[in-house]
């Protein structure tokens, strides 16, 4: 995507780079709702903690973005969400909140599984690109703490899916990949500086 590429490069213009971390703030914040909600609805105790874990850490992420990027970036205090992050946040507290924790559980993987893939692509090509002013993005994609988040994750969501009727996984996969492409818009969105039609 050439808002990857660009970051990548460094070449990312900075009114696109603020438009997404101001978006992606939004979105940890909800991001952070979901998986404590998912939390309260496991049955296993090491799950129950993970997922405790994730939602803690979300909630970090978003804390440390206000108080270097949005300083940095010049951001507002209240961000209102863009249509594509607004579908993507509903989506995902609608799943928690109404749907079965397996199906949930599957609709969260993609911002952990993706993010890892992209953070660590993009960290193998940085000795192309010094001096890149997104680096610190760069770094908390491509760190250990947040691969280790990403090997549980993945772990308690096939140990789910094992559990579970092949129609559940069904929904599971239809989760998955509904979050994948909303990944995709999110990004796109941000590329494009996307603003509300009315």
């Amino acid at each position: 995507m050439p808002f990857n590429q660009e970051l990548m490069n460094g070449s990312l213009p900075k009114e696109k780079f603020k438009f997404y971390m101001a978006q992606d703030a939004y979105y940890l914040g909800e991001f952070g709702k979901t998986l404590s909600t998912i939390s309260g609805k496991l049955g296993d105790l090491e799950q129950v903690l993970a997922f405790s874990q994730f939602a803690s850490g979300a909630i970090v992420v978003e804390r440390a973005l206000h108080e270097s990027y949005f300083v940095e970036l010049g951001l507002p205090e209240e961000v209102q969400p863009s249509p594509t992050c607004l579908l993507y946040t509903n989506f995902l507290l609608k799943t928690a909140a109404y749907g079965n924790v397996e199906t949930a559980v599957a609709g969260v993987l993609p911002c952990f599984w993706i993010y890892k893939k992209v953070g660590d692509h993009i960290f193998a090509e940085q000795d192309k690109f010094p001096n890149n002013p997104y680096k610190n993005w760069i770094d908390t994609y491509s760190g250990e703490d947040f691969a280790e988040s990403v090997v549980k994750a993945i772990e308690i969501t096939d140990k789910l899916a094992a559990k579970v009727s092949p129609s559940a996984q069904e929904e599971m996969f239809t989760a998955f990949e509904m979050a994948s492409k909303l990944e995709w818009m999110f990004w796109d969105s941000a590329y494009r500086l996307e603003k509300w039609a009315v």
